[in-house]
């Protein structure tokens, strides 16, 4: 990858994007870091894919220390998680490996689908279950 001031703008761009939505929503920076690194980079899936494990350390970083300043991060449920998600990505890893990058980039995209089908799902229950409970006014009383 060249570094020239418009490659270096788009990267610096997709940065901030990626920091800010896994500021805002807890999101990993794959989401996005991905789809630039292949899109605005030709970027092989697997090559993108790793890359962005890489430049997702300080964003993890950074965002746990600021969450953590408000006392919001468990850390013991953090060090479980990270431990069992070291030995998942070096098994995912090795499989990502040995598949064809038209297919990884295939299941790429349709993790991202079920994740946000799931999101979109999720959140439109909370919504139903919090109109459900909330209390009725009558408009007409007679």
């Amino acid at each position: 990858m060249q570094l020239d001031p418009a490659t270096l703008a788009v990267a610096i761009g997709g940065g901030l994007a990626a920091g800010m939505l896994a500021g805002l929503f807890g999101v990993g920076g794959g989401i996005v870091f991905v789809p630039i690194l292949v899109m605005a980079f030709s970027f092989s899936q697997l090559s993108a894919q790793a890359t962005s494990l890489a430049a997702i350390v300080p964003l993890a970083m950074v965002g746990a220390w600021r969450q953590s300043a408000s006392d919001l991060v468990y850390w013991r449920g953090a060090l479980i998680m990270g431990c069992g998600a070291a030995v998942g990505v070096l098994l995912g890893a090795e499989v990502a490996t040995r598949l064809p990058n038209h297919i990884l980039a295939q299941a790429f995209g349709v993790v991202l689908i079920l994740v946000g089908g799931q999101m979109l799902i999720s959140s439109i229950r909370a919504l139903r279950a919090k109109r459900a409970s909330a209390p009725t006014v009558d408009l007409h009383p007679l």
